[in-house]
């Protein structure tokens, strides 16, 4: 049960690189594999890693490969993690090849981190106006509305309009059935994007989406060009890197794309060649890709760019705050201004009445 478990939940990215420091560090202090499994085994940072974990440890110890025995585990380890560890047992360097994999990890978890704090504020925002909403119309308005009808005045447009509101809001036979709607779309759309035509078609969605279109594809290329660089430093061959980098894309239109570029590398071309071929693929980008080619600096190229795109998505992230913030706070305040428009300007009339 457990298992099945595991992999429907995702692997928090922060457990998983403070497990790849940990046994960077152990092994870099001459601690065999197993023991060192073993006492990570005892920690606690995440369920699901130290269960996977544990499994590792018996796996190693029955003389399996730690390479292929993460594969057992793909759950937690994904292509990149795999190809790196298999390149440290390769060239007898894993405390080295773990300890850059860990570096990746951990700006990959500050780039999510960047990513899930600038979206943070718009969605505490709209929950907040959501809940006064409902409040409002359970428990406040009904009052006013009673009072409404206990008097003989001739109610504005606003007034008749937030009272239809309040009465669609607290109608079961309405809001029920809505909900369910509701429940079944985001139900049937989540279970198509699942697809692989769904995926592909959500991907595009994102990447060409007004505003957040362009942070997301900075992403995109924030980790295309990190992920490549961390294997390539780590001695994997460029083809089989490509490959992989596909595989750790979260957007399946960049990983289409990287599969196409790997399949033009066969033929003898260079990595830049088939980047120009597409739009997605910056020509700031290209050049630089050109550049690390001819100077036999592709890796720390990359990783140059992958720091250029990291601050770009900073950068795009808070000026798309700066802008949600005065929009929201107008918007509330709007919703607020209509509000008090609506119940008190029949109050206002009846005590014009006396």
């Amino acid at each position: 049960m457990l298992a099945v478990l595991d992999r429907l939940q995702s692997v928090s990215v922060y457990a998983l690189a403070v497990f790849t420091r940990q046994l960077a560090t152990l092994l870099q202090s001459g601690v065999p594999v197993t023991r060192s499994l073993e006492a990570l085994g005892e920690q606690n940072v995440d369920a699901k890693v130290t269960r996977a974990v544990l499994q590792l440890n018996k796996d190693v110890k029955n003389g399996m490969p730690l390479s292929r025995a993460m594969m057992k585990q793909s759950h937690v380890f994904s292509p990149v993690y795999v190809s790196m560890v298999r390149a440290g047992e390769i060239s007898g360097a894993m405390d080295e090849i773990l300890d850059r994999l860990a570096g990746y990890l951990e700006r990959e978890f500050e780039l999510r981190r960047k990513v899930s704090a600038a979206t943070t504020y718009p969605l505490v925002v709209f929950v907040i106006s959501v809940a006064i909403t409902l409040m409002l119309t359970n428990y406040v308005f009904p009052t006013f509305i009673e009072l409404f009808r206990g008097i003989n005045i001739n109610l504005p447009w606003s007034t008749r309009a937030l009272i239809t509101v309040t009465h669609i809001l607290r109608n079961p036979a309405v809001m029920v059935p809505l909900a369910i709607g509701l429940g079944v779309l985001l139900f049937a759309l989540r279970s198509y994007i699942k697809t692989p035509l769904g995926r592909r078609q959500w991907s595009w969605v994102l990447l060409e989406a007004p505003v957040i279109g362009k942070i997301y594809h900075k992403v995109a290329l924030t980790r295309f060009c990190r992920t490549l660089s961390t294997l390539l430093d780590s001695g994997i061959p460029l083809l089989h890197s490509l490959k992989t980098t596909a595989y750790a894309m979260d957007n399946a239109v960049m990983a289409d794309l990287l599969e196409d570029v790997a399949q033009n590398l066969k033929t003898g071309v260079s990595l830049s060649m088939p980047m120009e071929d597409y739009r997605q693929f910056p020509s700031l980008l290209t050049q630089m890709v050109r550049v690390g080619e001819e100077s036999g600096e592709l890796a720390g190229m990359l990783r140059k760019m992958g720091d250029f795109y990291d601050m770009d998505v900073e950068n795009a992230l808070q000026d798309l705050v700066s802008i949600l913030e005065p929009v929201m706070i107008f918007g509330m305040g709007m919703v607020v201004g209509f509000v008090l428009l609506a119940v008190f300007t029949p109050v206002y009339s009846l005590v014009q009445q006396f």
